[in-house]
């Protein structure tokens, strides 16, 4: 199992390298929901010290794929596609054609919440795609399962706060339009609450629409043991900053601490949890 990490800031590629065997990096005017979007000079500068570090590289394309951006997605990896990576990330089955016309051959499916049993999972495999990032929302039992008959390389987001709901809406926007209230909503500040909950759901919006996450973070820190077919784990920092990625990335590299951890849930003012790992499947497809 290998553990890859997101990123604020080039400036920390050396730190958390310490500890990961390499990055997942969004692009600008093309991914959403990331720690940051980066320009292609940008992405130029982290290809040069991930192949001079031996680190893997993979790009984040989550958006579903719209036509208006094929003509500059084209253009932009005709550049990128001669540069140090390892492989791209894709919300959309669209992407896959696209990559695949220009030459680009690692592509590993990411739908979010679509890859829930053994057969949607190779199936994606035996379609053309190298890799598969299963649901969130499965349980512990399941994806053991799917480890036991997988036919490719299996990706999970182990560590961070995941997604629980997307509009392609402005929802914030239009809230604050709505009330007259000037307010930067593109900030990551936000963080919403119910009348009949106390916890806090971070919500962000882009050019892609509105997204909220869970208001706990979910982790795989004590379950590795059980989950060691995995080849990629997923240590995703949004909404924290890579200090963070770097003390959680040295928490799975060396194990549990229980002083390190209530100090980094203390510091960030956080609660962690299995997310759905032990949660009972209600709905089975046959």
């Amino acid at each position: 199992m290998k553990f890859i990490s997101t990123i604020y800031e080039l400036k920390n590629l050396e730190k958390i390298s310490k500890y990961t065997a390499g990055f997942v990096v969004g692009l600008k005017s093309f991914s959403t929901s990331e720690t940051a979007l980066f320009t292609f000079a940008e992405f130029k500068a982290i290809s040069k010290f991930c192949k001079a570090n031996n680190k893997e590289l993979f790009i984040s394309l989550k958006p579903l794929l719209h036509n208006s951006q094929i003509e500059s997605l084209t253009i932009s990896f005709k550049l990128i596609k001669d540069l140090y990576y390892s492989g791209v990330i894709v919300g959309d089955r669209g992407y896959y054609y696209l990559l695949k016309e220009l030459g680009i051959k690692n592509i590993i499916y990411n739908p979010e919440t679509l890859l829930t049993n053994v057969f949607d999972v190779n199936e994606v495999f035996r379609s053309g795609m190298s890799g598969a990032v299963i649901a969130k929302e499965i349980s512990l039992k399941d994806l053991k399962e799917i480890i036991k008959n997988k036919e490719g390389q299996l990706f999970i987001v182990g560590h961070g706060h995941l997604k629980m709901f997307y509009s392609k809406r402005a929802l914030l926007k239009n809230y604050f339009s709505k009330i007259a209230f000037q307010y930067d909503y593109n900030k990551d500040t936000i963080r919403l609450k119910e009348k009949s909950r106390e916890s806090l759901y971070p919500i962000i919006e882009d050019e892609f629409g509105t997204h909220i996450f869970r208001s706990e973070v979910s982790t795989t820190l004590y379950n590795l043991a059980e989950l060691k077919g995995i080849d990629y784990l997923i240590i995703d920092s949004i909404f924290h900053d890579d200090d963070y990625a770097y003390e959680v990335l040295k928490l799975f590299k060396e194990g549990p601490n229980k002083t390190k951890i209530e100090d980094l849930k203390n510091k960030y003012n956080e609660q962690w949890d299995s997310g759905f790992l032990f949660t009972k499947t209600i709905y089975k497809r046959d």
